[in-house]
């Protein structure tokens, strides 16, 4: 490399007269010796600034990738799934199907009923859901009053009825749901809810 710096600098060098004298030639020789280091910074430079371009390039491509791939969050598609989901949420009851029950909720997933402990996980709600069938529970009418939210979870607010067997109201309140993506679906992550019926008074 420092012999190709020197075989191009020497047509700026012998443009350049030598000097005669003993005390310009000092100078002369330093004139040589800055021009070589310069060419020499010159190919050493090039070429790490290729490199440094290119994984600049690469990264920005990356990004650019990463950003074309990851949908952007909609709440009106998150609205879409909360009403499907809401509208087969007390089909279970009415079939006895505590896996379809279930399904609607996060495998992580906390309820938080009326009157009752916090029951978190998918065996905790499955024996939730078992207790409220024997019980004669056969079906539940979601109704939604507000959703807001976005990427990492969604609040939904409204309203709610439980019915026995044909179709007779046996609980009416409002409830608080948290909902968040699980493997591409949004589902129930923190529910929580309270009746409007007075409590019961004991005799």
């Amino acid at each position: 490399m420092y012999y190709t710096a020197i075989a191009a600098a020497l047509p700026a060098i012998s443009t350049t007269k030598i000097p005669t004298t003993h005390i310009a030639l000092p100078v002369y020789y330093c004139y040589i010796y800055a021009t070589l280091k310069t060419l020499q910074m010159k190919k050493i430079f090039l070429p790490v600034a290729a490199i440094c371009c290119s994984i600049l390039f690469s990264c920005n491509n990356e990004a650019e990738k990463t950003a074309t791939e990851a949908p952007a969050f909609s709440l009106d598609s998150a609205i879409a799934a909360i009403a499907a989901s809401n509208a087969t949420f007390g089909d279970g009851f009415a079939t006895g199907d505590s896996t379809g029950f279930v399904s609607h909720y996060t495998s992580d997933a906390c309820i938080n009923p009326s009157n009752m402990p916090k029951m978190c996980g998918t065996a905790a709600i499955t024996a939730f859901f078992k207790g409220g069938y024997a019980m004669g529970i056969r079906g539940a009418k979601i109704t939604t009053a507000e959703v807001m939210g976005g990427k990492e979870g969604v609040i939904e607010t409204g309203s709610y009825e439980m019915f026995a067997d044909k179709g007779v109201s046996i609980d009416k309140g409002k409830f608080i749901v948290m909902w968040k993506e699980e493997n591409g679906k949004w589902k129930m992550h923190r529910d929580v809810w309270n009746s409007d019926l007075p409590t019961a008074t004991a005799k």
